[in-house]
């Protein structure tokens, strides 16, 4: 009844009927204009994705997930911050292996992140949560990415395992063993993860 009244009263004022048509050129133009629209779902994610980027590839960095003031170093690859509130937090490098401690080179690998960070003051942005309750994720000094940092002077693997999108970190692993830079030196050495199983 609604449409035949629509109908009638649009024929009375304008001798025809235009309301269906309209109506379906008002719902194409909308539908058709939604990817271009800045609010668009899609686009506020690629955004994101595109800021997280970025920030690995040593342009301007998103909000870090923590900060602080690194008051320990564990290994090459693992390091305490103490917040200013006065909580501490262990923070796991993501994307990368140094060597272990008993492993050729996990001392110097230790040594290189602390010269790089050592009571120096840090950002993070978290990507997990490990089994050990520690926080993954990827150092910032500054804009500098340190995850990165310990892959191009050679005292770290790209950790394929659980980072194996991380490209710019294969590219400079690559980069670090064809000037057999750091451990890549040595002639055959062993990635931290086959030392750890043969260990066990």
């Amino acid at each position: 009844m609604l449409f035949i009244g629509v109908s009638v009263l649009q024929y009375l004022q304008r001798g025809e009927i235009t309301w269906p048509t309209d109506l379906y050129h008002r719902a194409v133009g909308t539908v058709s204009d939604y990817p271009t629209r800045p609010d668009a779902a899609w686009r506020k994610a690629a955004d994101k994705l595109g800021e997280l980027g970025a920030s690995r590839e040593g342009k301007p960095t998103p909000d870090f997930d923590l900060q602080g003031r690194v008051v320990k170093i564990i290994d090459g690859d693992s390091l305490s911050l103490l917040e200013a509130g006065g909580r501490q937090h262990t923070i796991r490098l993501f994307g990368i292996d140094t060597p272990e401690w008993d492993q050729p080179h996990g001392k110097a690998a230790k040594r290189a992140l602390a010269k790089l960070v050592d009571q120096k003051v840090i950002g993070v942005v978290a990507v997990d949560t490990d089994t050990f309750g520690r926080t993954v994720g990827t150092v910032y000094l500054g804009q500098r990415d340190i995850n990165l940092a310990m892959v191009e002077s050679g005292h770290a693997w790209w950790f394929t395992r659980y980072a194996p999108y991380e490209r710019h970190l294969a590219a400079a692993e690559e980069q670090a063993r064809e000037d057999r830079t750091g451990l890549w030196a040595a002639d055959d050495p062993v990635p931290p993860w086959h030392w750890r199983r043969n260990k066990r």
